[in-house]
């Protein structure tokens, strides 16, 4: 039987071999449907949408300013 780790795996190779040949059309459907705080999660911390707390380095500064 096979595993989702497995399935996984297959769709990631698909993905691979399509970016390859330059077709993004089913990668783009894919993520399409997962909700904006996923596609957003992937993402580094300087394209993630901005929640109006600071981050953690300014937190850090904030409680000690010497660190």
């Amino acid at each position: 039987m096979e595993t989702k780790d497995d399935l996984i795996e297959k769709v990631l190779n698909q993905i691979k071999m399509d970016l390859v040949h330059g077709d993004a059309d089913a990668l783009s459907e894919l993520l399409y449907h997962l909700p904006e705080f996923r596609l957003r999660a992937y993402l580094p911390e300087e394209y993630a949408e901005d929640d109006g707390q600071p981050d953690e380095a300014q937190e850090w500064h904030d409680f000690d300013p010497d660190c």
